[in-house]
């Protein structure tokens, strides 16, 4: 089905050219959702470890710079994965039509 892409876009209907793509791209495999479970583990953790690092310890910053850079591995390996493993022909519509006509 959907091979070696794991986002589908999604495109407007009646649209032409650049303004055709909607807000974004939805996964179509088990592994775009990882990517996009791992982007808000990454987010939750640090915010979790810069909260308890204030609370019980002197040294905030510190946990200031583990949330930034675990926001910039989840953000930066969601963009990495949307720029490369998106379809560029196929919207998700597509998708949830060759699933619809293979399942039923």
């Amino acid at each position: 089905m959907a091979g070696q892409y794991w986002f589908a876009r999604n495109i407007r209907v009646g649209y032409v050219g650049r303004d055709r793509y909607g807000k974004g791209v939805m996964p179509i495999v088990w592994q775009g959702r990882a990517v996009i479970a791992g982007f808000v583990l990454a987010m939750l953790s640090g915010g979790l470890i810069m909260l308890l690092m204030g609370l019980f310890t002197r040294f905030f910053p510190l946990g200031i710079a583990i949330f930034v850079i675990l926001a910039i591995a989840g953000g930066g390996t969601f963009i990495w994965a949307v720029a490369t493993k998106s379809d560029p022909d196929k919207s998700i519509a597509d998708y949830r039509a060759e699933r619809a006509r293979t399942m039923g």
